[in-house]
């Protein structure tokens, strides 16, 4: 790796780092950086740090430098995601202008939640999306330049129910949306509602709810109980009250991979409490696609996956090999800002130990909200448009939509991975 000039890096970079107190491939680690560090990339801080000399060195530096140096491989090693790829998110569009008619109030119209996406027809993709208030779906057509939303109601029923429905996820005949399982939050009181894991039959041509005659949802299952396959932990958290605190159990993504579901949690969180782990660990729990799979002896331990201090899953979605993550502030709601990360799924090692994903990097989406309608941008749902190789690396063509923005507001961005 070539060296850095040390002239290369800002003067108050060089002098906090010139202290020698600190190990800089740590400093790339952290979730929020000393100031003179941040919008300094982890490759930039692995050049200087290579580029550091010896030649000042006291009598006695020589083991403390080797002892930072185990520090630092130990603390690289579990890093949180991922100093083995470039990558970059670049935002290529939006948010597109709406055209069509949810038909929905616009405090619903400011809550979608959850998109799928498996179907495409005449060059737009086909989309179920869910809203966290209420209990209907809708439809969407959209490709990087046009949105269509429909105003056909997919009723999730009953009509007076509050399903909180945070994640929609689709496979090869069936679109799933799931209800938070959580209670409300202010005030924390008990919502029933929320308790559900829906499925509908979706046509493979048209990416439309199969629809009676009568119009009615042609094949819709409501009989999953998904406590039945969670850990003791977790089966735990259910019921409890919204906060990194009281730890309340709260569905935001979910994915089909695999003929499997999976299923993210904003909470609870925990700390990664292995020997070199730093930051917290996110909970994915996995069930099967019907009820009679999601039962006691089909429960597995959850995977524990590992996020900067503060975050926690807020969407997911399949692609080839694995599950990209959008991860975004926990329940207790701090600034930590967003990004994405691709977690190459291993069904048996993954379960065995806490997951390093790989940072495709931050989604900062602040200046996307537009002059009427939208409160504020919060990056709730994620639907995959394209993906292509890159070289070595793949690029994610993705459709980011926000929760408080009317109709979800989509931005249109590349998620890139370039393998070194």
């Amino acid at each position: 790796m070539p060296a850095l000039p040390h002239t290369a890096l800002p003067r108050t970079f060089r002098a906090y780092a010139g202290r020698g107190k600190i190990d800089l491939v740590a400093i790339g680690c952290l979730s929020r950086r000393p100031e003179p560090f941040r919008g300094i990339s982890n490759s930039t801080i692995a050049r200087y740090r290579s580029h550091t000399t010896t030649s000042r060195e006291r009598p006695g530096d020589t083991m403390l430098r080797s002892t930072a140096l185990l520090f630092t491989i130990v603390l690289s090693a579990t890093c949180l995601p991922a100093t083995f790829s470039r990558a970059e998110i670049k935002v290529i569009v939006g948010p597109l202008p709406t055209t069509g008619d949810f038909d929905l109030e616009k405090k619903t119209r400011r809550s979608l939640s959850g998109v799928a996406c498996p179907v495409v027809v005449d060059g737009k993709h086909i989309c179920l999306v869910a809203f966290d208030e209420g209990a209907e779906a809708r439809t969407i057509a959209i490709n990087e330049t046009e949105y269509e939303v429909r105003k056909k109601s997919i009723n999730l029923g009953p009509d007076d129910s509050e399903m909180d429905a945070e994640a929609v996820a689709a496979d090869g005949g069936f679109y799933y949306v799931s209800g938070s399982h959580a209670d409300k939050r202010d005030p924390c009181e008990v919502n029933e509602g929320s308790h559900r894991l829906v499925r509908i039959a979706y046509d493979l041509t048209t990416g439309l709810p199969l629809r009676k005659s009568n119009g009615k949802l042609k094949d819709l299952e409501d009989g999953f109980d998904i406590t039945n396959v969670l850990s003791d932990d977790l089966r735990g958290s259910v019921g409890k009250c919204l906060s990194s605190e009281e730890g309340g159990f709260d569905i935001e993504g979910m994915a089909a991979y695999d003929g499997r579901l999976y299923f993210g949690l904003r909470g609870p969180t925990a700390p990664d409490e292995t020997p070199a782990g730093v930051g917290t660990v996110a909970y994915v729990f996995e069930a099967g696609t019907s009820p009679s799979l999601v039962t006691p002896d089909n429960a597995r331990d959850p995977f524990r996956i590992r996020v900067a201090s503060g975050r926690a899953i807020r969407d997911m979605a399949s692609v080839e090999g694995g599950i990209l993550l959008l991860l975004g502030p926990d329940d207790d709601n701090r600034d930590v800002g967003w990004s994405i990360a691709l977690w190459k799924v291993d069904e048996e090692a993954d379960r065995k130990a806490p997951v390093n994903t790989i940072a495709l990097g931050p989604l900062d989406l602040s200046e996307a909200k537009r002059a009427q309608c939208d409160e504020e941008v919060k990056p709730e749902a994620m639907a995959v448009l394209t993906s292509h190789s890159e070289g070595s690396g793949e690029v994610y063509r993705l459709a980011i939509f926000s929760d408080g923005m009317c109709d979800g507001g989509p931005m249109i961005v590349d998620a890139i991975r370039s393998a070194d």
